[in-house]
């Protein structure tokens, strides 16, 4: 990005806050109606239970420990960010931040925050000091944040006065609008919370989204209520009950019999037709911003000869998966990034399914009968698509296995460092520098998400965060794309594409491409 295209940006940033209070101004002196995701004004009507159903149960709230899509929807309801994504488009929009500037150098980001923005259960108001608390914590060493190189090359966060808070750079970054935006590291917290109830935070969060979490019934459901004093507007329905029903089969029931209003996690070939066959049943699909991975661990022999990791993934029919467990319901991926992104490019190596090439590399490696563990989660379709890899696997001469661990174990495996594989989703913002840097940057090692431990392209993604012309950043993120797949730490075994059902009662309700459900602009009919 060019320093004319930064003023515009700043411009535009200005113009989108002007839009933004000519809209609220409309409404006048009177009552204060909420606001949908994209700013705007909406006539109020509140009631009744939203009914959600979860596959898998929550574990951690806390935004800088944060994991696994049940985890961030619940945070997406209950925290906000400096700003956030609009639903429907992915484009940045106000959310705590009612507006930002950034210098020409594109070194520094100066938000100006709502006042008056309460937390949550009587933690007082938000100021800029929890702003600059939530960030310093994620950076703090002692945290064990798994987003740290998320932030990388963030020098210093002042907080000049309650609603004014400033981010200072190394250099320039043309993403870090992602890097503040309402995910993950993003979310804010409050100081006086995470002070005071110590590891308890953990799954008490205080926010100051549009619901409070009320309640967790371990392996049961999660209670969200509405938030009165939300800044932008009560929401619709009165509260948010997330259930967790494991078995798809029994939750398309759940849904047809009105026991649920919203199916979230879609993922059975079967069941999704069952349900866009079914009255009353409204099925959503949209195409994600993530791939589904095999990540390698470049540090454990013979995972550390390049040879090796290309005999694997030319031994996998990703082709076959695809059409026959997934039956066409997902996409082919050649790197970590899908077509959605901007920065995508055709242009790297491509492995196409050749037993014979997989066992001849192995022989050339002298690694033919190595002992070899893919380990995933506990969680349906990842406990059951890689059965047919690990045959693959050990049809070239691989003496292949899989470990399947429930989350917490999972999460904590990943974490170390020391488990030779994992199946994993890359699920984050729509900007490239976000998956990149979490499979690829030294910045992510262990306890980031960086399992492959891969170490080859930090001068290339700093180069490329660094750079603002767009075209020039595009270049570059291809060469990052050439070279992780030259060198195949990670797999791409497919690109997602969501699933969500829902009957004919709710109104309102837009699929994300982040993987979460959003409901605070939700209503139900009647």
């Amino acid at each position: 990005m060019s320093e004319t295209e930064l003023k515009k940006n700043v411009a535009t940033a200005g113009a989108s806050r002007r839009s933004f209070l000519q809209m609220a101004g409309v409404v006048g002196a009177g009552a204060v109606l909420p606001l949908n995701l994209a700013g705007v004004r909406l006539a109020h009507a509140a009631g009744g239970q939203l009914r959600v159903r979860f596959g898998a149960d929550i574990a951690i709230l806390d935004p800088a420990l944060i994991f696994q899509v049940e985890n961030q929807t619940i945070a997406g309801h209950v925290y906000n960010g400096l700003v956030q994504y609009d639903q429907a488009t992915n484009e940045i929009i106000p959310d705590l931040a009612t507006s930002w500037e950034i210098t020409p150098d594109g070194t520094e980001y100066t938000f100006k925050l709502h006042s008056g923005v309460k937390w949550h259960k009587g933690y007082g108001e938000l100021t800029s000091d929890d702003v600059k608390f939530s960030f310093e914590r994620v950076l703090d060493q002692a945290t064990g944040s798994r987003y740290t190189g998320q932030l990388a090359g963030l020098e210093a966060v002042d907080a000049p006065d309650p609603t004014t808070v400033v981010f200072r750079l190394a250099q320039p970054n043309a993403g870090f609008l992602h890097k503040v935006c309402a995910f993950n590291q993003g979310w804010i917290v409050s100081r006086k919370a995470v002070e005071e109830k110590g590891e308890a935070y953990k799954l008490d969060p205080i926010g100051t989204g549009p619901f409070v979490f009320d309640s967790w019934i371990a392996g049961n459901s999660v209670r969200l209520v509405a938030n009165e004093d939300y800044f932008a507007g009560r929401p619709h329905v009165d509260e948010v009950v997330f259930r967790v029903i494991r078995d798809e089969t029994a939750a398309a029931i759940a849904l047809e019999k009105g026991e649920i209003d919203i199916f979230f996690g879609l993922q059975q070939p079967e069941v999704i037709e069952r349900l866009k066959a079914t009255d009353g049943m409204t099925v959503l699909s949209r195409e994600a911003s993530n791939t589904v991975n095999l990540v390698l661990n470049t540090t454990m022999p013979p995972l550390d000869d390049v040879r090796v990791r290309q005999a694997m993934i030319h031994a996998l029919n990703r082709q076959g998966l695809i059409d026959g467990f997934f039956q066409g319901t997902k996409s082919p991926a050649h790197s970590v990034l899908t077509p959605t992104f901007q920065e995508f490019s055709e242009n790297v190596p491509v492995y196409d399914y050749n037993p014979d090439k997989a066992r001849a590399l192995l022989e050339e490696a002298g690694a033919v009968g190595f002992e070899f563990e893919l380990v995933t989660v506990a969680l349906n379709p990842y406990d059951r698509f890689p059965v047919p890899m690990v045959d693959d696997l050990n049809a070239v001469g691989i003496n292949a296995t899989m470990k399947v661990v429930e989350r917490g174990a999972y999460v904590q495996a990943r974490g170390s460092g020391k488990v030779q594989s994992c199946i994993t989703a890359v699920v984050g913002p729509p900007d490239p520098d976000s998956p990149l840097v979490t499979l690829f940057s030294t910045a992510s090692f262990p306890p980031g998400l960086n399992t492959s431990r891969y170490d080859q392209v930090d001068d290339l993604l700093a180069a490329a965060a660094n750079e603002l012309d767009t075209e020039t950043r595009k270049g570059i993120y291809e060469k990052i794309l050439q070279k992780s797949m030259e060198d195949v730490p990670v797999i791409p075994i497919f690109a997602e594409r969501l699933f969500l059902a829902h009957s004919d009662g709710v109104e309102g309700l837009v699929q994300n491409s982040l993987f979460t459900v959003q409901t605070y602009p939700v209503s139900l009919k009647g």
